[in-house]
């Protein structure tokens, strides 16, 4: 059982009112939760409030005698402690998960090896078992069975009294379902329609096993209460983001051919077009300095901007694995910027990320440790340079810098280089914002991108171009198994006079990319 430190259980903090979605959740919640309906799904975006409104179902289910103790469970060790302390403040009661508690909380992890004992625990007292981010667990789906996590809480079901679900993303990528939840079998032109009336909740497919599109029945999720992300920025709940895609229009491939060893040099006007290159792939990419400088400084220099109204403003990168985090940090220190690395191989992790979420550390560079439900709300600036291009983890980062704190933070600022897929997750978002903010642009320069900017800041086109390059990948790649290791280089260099005219932003992204050759090694 995880427990925060002791000095926080000493007094309790006067909590502000809830806000009208946390009143309407709950009270359909405690008309909704009986003997019959065991199971509630409350759908919210990242940021709006989820952890407060389990915390005040979980008191009033005490006080009306429903429940007896509370068992929480969450994705990480911060997300747990973060928990314990919303349910001790809000409900006044311990939650150590120790003698004299009326709770505990647990990561997902430990929850298997804990299942006899929650089981004997339910045996003795009624219990309300929160699971937080609810999509980590995997049901049956497609003949096969589920995960480790979802088979624990298949077992543990009939032990406890009622099950709270929480989530912002609530769908597999693996297009399995989740379990202890609804799902609504739909077909055909009913399954396009759910689709279009709430794309928040896709569908997965039914027991064929196969890709959603390729199946006339599908299972749509039935949450019990949804809040979307365009309910909490009409609400002020949440910040609207402003997503800008870096790109370049002169990128330059350069490197010798495998079996005629002769240097070649391929032009691509764009990052998607550089990345049908076999010698590239989107996972390399956002490991080359000039493109992490490039999207760094970005930031930067947003972030710079928001912290002379706002001294703890502060922003978030996440990095692709520790080693790369740690490049991330030192560029960023080299800047002249104190920065808080959190990653797993650090065993002060936690007490460092408690401590940047009180402080005025302007950066926060991590991995996954705080990709979801890390509720820091100063954070206002994030940059994705994440090898992982799922929307699930794309929602999830940049709802680490959505939740609002007053009348005066109502932007933040995501920064991902203009990858194809990123770059689809992107326009789907809009789905979620209010329609007057709901443009992304990604050809017209004079239209607003996502969240509204009327015109791009300095930097790279925050757009996706698509004008045609002058060569794809060269005949021949990618070398074949005989070959020899070869080495390419690539550049971004400027434009050329007639386009730097009209893509001037783009100039100074260039010539960064023309100082610094990155050399890759291509592979058999």
């Amino acid at each position: 059982m995880i427990q925060p430190p002791t000095s926080r259980h000493t007094s309790r903090p006067a909590l502000p009112p809830l806000r009208p979605w946390q009143s309407a959740c709950l009270q359909q919640a405690l008309a909704t939760l009986s003997p019959q309906h065991p199971h509630f799904l409350c759908q919210a975006t990242p940021g709006a409030g989820k952890m407060r409104l389990a915390a005040e179902l979980a008191k009033a289910l005490m006080a009306r005698g429903d429940i007896d103790y509370v068992v929480y469970c969450g994705p990480t060790r911060a997300v747990v402690q973060a928990a314990i302390e919303t349910l001790h403040t809000v409900t006044g009661k311990p939650m150590h998960g120790q003698l004299g508690a009326a709770g505990a909380g647990m990561t997902y992890q430990a929850l298997p090896g804990r299942l006899d004992a929650l089981k004997r625990l339910g045996q003795r007292h009624r219990l309300l078992l929160i699971w937080d981010e609810s999509h980590h667990a995997a049901g049956y789906q497609g003949g096969e069975g589920p995960n480790r996590w979802g088979s624990t809480l298949m077992a543990l079901e009939r032990h406890v009294t009622y099950t709270l679900a929480l989530s912002g993303t609530p769908w597999r990528t693996d297009g399995s379902c989740m379990p202890l939840l609804r799902y609504l079998e739909v077909a055909g032109e009913a399954q396009a329609t759910s689709a279009r009336a709430a794309p928040s909740m896709p569908a997965v497919p039914g027991s064929t096993g196969v890709d959603a599109t390729d199946v006339q029945t599908s299972q749509m999720l039935q949450p019990d209460f949804v809040y979307t992300l365009q309910d909490a920025i009409r609400d002020s709940v949440c910040r609207y983001p402003r997503v800008q895609l870096v790109d370049n229009r002169a990128i330059e491939l350069t490197g010798f051919h495998p079996r005629t060893g002769r240097q070649e040099t391929h032009r691509y006007a764009s990052i998607p077009q550089l990345l049908r290159h076999p010698a590239i792939d989107y996972g390399s990419l956002v490991r080359l300095d000039a493109p992490m400088q490039r999207l760094l400084s970005l930031g930067i220099q947003q972030l710079n901007q928001l912290r002379q109204q706002d001294p703890d403003a502060a922003g978030l990168v996440v990095a692709a694995d520790i080693e790369h985090a740690e490049e991330v940090a030192q560029h960023l220190e080299a800047e002249g910027y104190e920065v808080c690395l959190v990653t797993s191989r650090d065993p002060l992790a936690h007490a460092r990320l408690d401590a940047f979420r009180h402080d005025r550390t302007p950066w926060l560079v991590a991995v996954g440790m705080v990709a979801e439900g890390v509720d820091i709300p100063r954070l206002r600036v994030g940059g994705y340079l994440s090898h992982i291009r799922t929307e699930q983890h794309f929602r999830q980062v940049l709802g680490r810098i959505i939740r609002r704190q007053g009348e005066q933070d109502r932007d933040c600022f995501f920064y991902a280089l203009n990858d194809t897929r990123l770059a689809r997750m992107a326009r789907r978002l809009s789905d979620d914002l209010p329609q007057d903010l709901a443009t992304v642009s990604l050809n017209d320069k004079t239209a607003p991108p996502l969240g509204g900017h009327s015109t791009p800041p300095p930097g790279d086109s925050p757009t996706t171009p698509h004008a045609p390059g002058t060569a794809d990948a060269p005949a021949g790649y990618p070398p074949d198994s005989t070959s020899a290791d070869s080495s390419v280089s690539v550049a971004m260099g400027a434009p050329s006079a007639e386009s730097t005219i009209s893509v001037a932003p783009d100039v100074a992204f260039s010539e960064a990319f023309f100082e610094r050759l990155i050399a890759l090694r291509l592979t058999s």
